[in-house]
């Protein structure tokens, strides 16, 4: 199928402006699986709808807390040390993953990820007896959902136990939390697409695939990844897996060259599904 793009992908590079607390509507329009009118995006549609964007390099620079995590994500040894790595669970209606990076000194610090979100976290922490631990690590309080973390890390079971308390309570509340310390790997053979991930596929593996299947084998390589989804839906969707693992905020560098192609054909797909629904599959 050959045919000029109506409309690019919006890949994940934004950063909302409120936090993983925060009880306002969600944002459902900065996620990797939205159709944003080449028009709106960049105000020359002539010259984007006749170019094939690299889903690496589309959007601009990387994203300055993708690099910040990146870092200090993966660390070799945070899977032998008592205390730091990260912690993954729900967090009220979404997943968190709490990622301590250092805690030494009875100070301790690291990030959190959650709903497409990234914040920093610090503070102290201290020993209670044996492998148990208090913490208690604030956000940096320049938004207006921020708040502070305190929790019980027991490194024996590999868990912290705890609540968040947000420095502004008028559109926020509080929230309780058991997460689980989680190494992440990405892996090309788990979802219900990994053929995405691991060969380019052909106009056979798609002709036959409803909008909805498309969308979903296109997030399902960006969710591999580790990407943490600000669409609410595809966030819930993921979240649900006991594969998904959110890390990250800014992916698109990860992404193979296997990856890269099969997103642009997977999407021209979905384009060609919009424009000509009546007689798609036909």
């Amino acid at each position: 199928m050959n045919k000029k793009y109506k409309s690019l992908y919006f890949l994940p590079l934004a950063f909302a402006l409120f936090s993983c607390g925060g009880e306002t509507e969600e944002s459902t329009d900065a996620a990797p699986n939205e159709n944003v009118e080449v028009i709106e995006e960049t105000g020359d549609a002539d010259l984007l709808a006749s170019t094939t964007m690299d889903p690496r390099t589309f959007g601009g620079e990387k994203n300055e807390y993708q690099t910040l995590i990146d870092e200090t994500f993966p660390v070799a040894d945070y899977t032998q040390d008592k205390i730091l790595g990260s912690y993954v669970g729900s967090f009220g209606k979404n997943m968190i993953n709490i990622t301590i990076t250092d805690a030494k000194e009875f100070k301790a610090s690291g990030y959190s990820v959650c709903a497409g979100n990234y914040r920093q976290i610090e503070g102290t922490f201290d020993l209670m007896e044996d492998a148990n631990y208090t913490f208690t690590l604030e956000e940096p309080g320049d938004d207006k959902y921020d708040g502070k973390f305190d929790f019980a890390l027991n490194a024996n079971e590999k868990e912290i136990k705890g609540s968040w308390v947000p420095f502004i309570k008028e559109g926020n509340s509080s929230k309780e939390y058991t997460l689980k310390k989680r190494s992440y790997q990405y892996d090309p053979t788990v979802g219900k697409y990994p053929e995405a991930s691991q060969r380019e596929l052909t106009d056979d593996d798609l002709n036959n695939l409803l909008e909805e299947d498309l969308t979903e084998m296109r997030n399902e390589i960006y969710a591999r990844h580790g990407y943490s989804f600000k669409n609410k839906d595809w966030r819930y969707h993921f979240e649900a897996l006991d594969w998904y693992m959110p890390v990250g905020v800014d992916i698109r560098q990860k992404l193979t060259d296997i990856e890269v192609t099969n997103i642009e054909l997977i999407y021209e797909y979905e384009s060609y599904f919009q424009d000509y629904y009546d007689d798609y599959g036909r």
